[in-house]
């Protein structure tokens, strides 16, 4: 039985993607390009070898956006009394 790691992946990264409730306005196309950003840049982060340019700065910038989806998520919607 093979296993389609990259399917699984990317069916992981869309679900995270849509859970940010700020995307439902831009589509599922913008969850479709992000989940691909995020799998290429995966790939890559680590590799050493073959220098891909700028995935050092795609994935701080996703870094940068999950920090903030963290940060949102975890302010109550409504005013606690």
């Amino acid at each position: 039985m093979t296993v389609d790691v990259d399917g699984l992946r990317r069916a992981r990264a869309l679900e995270a993607y849509e859970a940010i409730p700020s995307l439902d306005h831009h589509g599922e196309l913008t969850r479709l390009i992000l989940a691909e950003v995020s799998l290429l840049t995966e790939k890559y982060r680590h590799v050493r070898r073959h220098e891909v340019p700028h995935i050092q700065e795609i994935a701080g910038l996703l870094d940068v956006l999950w920090q903030e989806v963290e940060m949102e998520l975890a302010v109550p919607a409504y005013p606690v009394s």
